[in-house]
C-alpha cells in the first residue's frame, strides 16, 4: 500500500509538473529546428555572395560602369516619355520628407505590432538585425572606393544605396513584427513599395540600378542571417501556430518568379554587351527594361525568402505547437463551485 501511494503520488506530481516541463519534452516550443537555423545561413551566405558579386560586376570592370551609365543617362528621358501617367511614383519616392517619414512609419510600425503581441525577445532581434544592416551597409558605403574607369577619376561610392537598405530594412521588420495571419499580404505589399522605390532612384538619377541591388541582396542576407537566432521568445506561441497556405504559396510563387527574372533580367544584359561599350542607342531601351525587373526581382527574392524562414523559424509545427499546452486541473473550489450548481439544479428539477 505504502509503495501504491508512493506511485500513486509520484504520478500526481508528474502528472502536475507535465505543463512546466513541456518545453524539455517538446523542444520546438523553445527553439526552431535545426534544419531551419541551418538553411538561414545558407541561404544568408548565397545572398551575401550575391550581392558582393554584383558589387564587385558593376563597381570594378569597366562594362558594369558602362552598362550603369547608359541607364543613368536615359532612363528618366525614357520613362516619362513610355509612361508619363507614372511619373508621380519617381517624384513622390524620391521626395526626402515622404520617403523618410514613410521608412519610418513602416518600421515603427513593425516594433508595435511586435509589442502588441509581448514578444519582447522579438524587439530586441529586430533592434539588433536594423543596427547591423545599416551600419554594415553605412561602413561598405563610405570605407569602400569606388573607382571611375571611364573618365579615369575618383568617385564618391554610392553603392550599396542608402535608402533602398533603409526601406528594405523597414520591410523586414513589418514583417518580423506582424502577426502570423497577416504575413502574406504584408510580404506583397513589402515587394511593391521596396519595387517601387529602388526604380524610382534610378529614374531620378539618385542612385545606379547596381546600387539598388546590391542593397537589396545585402539587407536579405543579413535578414536571413537574424532569422537563424530565433529563440522561444521570438517564437509565435503554442496553439497559435498553423501551417499558413497563403503564405506559403505567395512565397513560393514569388520566389520562382524571382530567380526566372533575375535569369532573364542578366539574360537581358548578356545580350546588351556588344553594344555598351559603343554607347548605341538602341540599347537604352532594353537597359532600362533590364535594370527594372532586376530590381523588382531581387526585392521579391529577398521578401520571400525572409517570409519563407520567418514562418519555418517561429511557426514550426509539433503536437503541442498545434494543440496548445495542456489543460490545468480543476481547481478543488471550481470542483465544489460545479457540484454544488449540479446539486441545485437537481433540487429545481426534483
Amino acid at each position: 500500500m505504502l509503495g501504491g501511494e508512493k506511485k500513486m503520488g509520484g504520478a500526481t506530481d508528474g502528472g502536475h509538473k507535465a505543463p512546466q516541463e513541456r518545453g524539455a519534452l517538446d523542444p520546438l516550443l523553445t527553439r526552431p529546428r535545426s534544419s531551419s537555423t541551418v538553411l538561414c545561413a545558407v541561404l544568408g551566405t548565397l545572398m551575401l555572395a550575391c550581392s558582393l558579386a554584383v558589387y564587385f560586376l558593376s563597381v570594378r570592370t569597366l562594362f558594369g560602369q558602362e552598362f550603369d551609365q547608359v541607364v543613368w543617362n536615359g532612363f528618366y528621358s525614357l520613362f516619362s516619355k513610355r509612361a508619363p501617367y507614372l511619373m508621380f511614383l519617381p517624384n513622390l519616392f524620391t521626395t526626402e520628407g515622404f520617403i523618410i517619414s514613410l521608412i519610418c512609419a513602416i518600421g515603427l510600425a513593425g516594433f508595435v505590432c511586435a509589442a502588441v503581441r509581448k514578444k519582447f525577445g522579438l524587439l530586441l532581434q529586430m533592434a539588433l538585425f536594423a543596427i547591423a544592416a545599416g551600419a554594415a551597409s553605412t561602413l561598405w558605403k563610405h570605407l569602400a572606393h569606388r573607382p571611375d574607369l571611364i573618365s579615369r577619376v575618383q568617385v564618391v561610392n554610392t553603392s550599396p544605396s542608402g535608402h533602398s537598405t533603409a526601406m528594405l530594412i523597414a520591410c523586414l521588420l513589418l514583417l518580423m513584427g506582424a502577426g502570423p495571419a497577416a504575413r502574406a499580404w504584408i510580404a506583397a505589399g513589402d515587394w511593391i513599395l521596396a519595387s517601387i522605390l529602388g526604380i524610382s532612384l534610378v529614374v531620378e538619377r539618385w542612385h545606379r540600378p547596381s546600387d539598388v541591388v546590391t542593397a537589396f541582396f545585402f539587407v536579405s542576407a543579413v535578414g536571413l542571417y537574424s532569422m537563424a537566432f530565433t529563440r522561444k521568445s521570438c517564437m509565435d506561441d503554442p496553439g497559435k501556430r498553423r501551417s499558413r497556405p497563403w503564405l506559403q504559396v505567395l512565397c513560393t510563387l514569388m520566389t520562382i518568379l524571382s530567380v526566372f527574372g533575375i535569369a532573364y533580367g542578366f539574360y537581358l544584359v548578356f545580350q546588351l554587351a556588344p553594344g555598351v561599350g559603343f554607347d548605341a542607342m538602341w540599347i537604352q531601351g532594353p537597359a532600362c527594361l533590364a535594370s527594372c525587373i532586376l530590381i523588382s526581382s531581387t526585392a521579391m527574392l529577398g521578401i520571400a525568402l525572409f517570409g519563407i524562414m520567418r514562418q519555418l523559424t517561429a511557426s514550426p509545427l509539433s503536437p503541442v505547437g498545434l494543440i496548445g499546452p495542456p489543460p490545468r486541473p480543476r481547481s478543488q473550489r471550481r470542483r465544489r463551485r460545479e457540484e454544488e450548481e449540479k446539486r441545485k439544479q437537481r433540487i429545481k428539477i426534483g
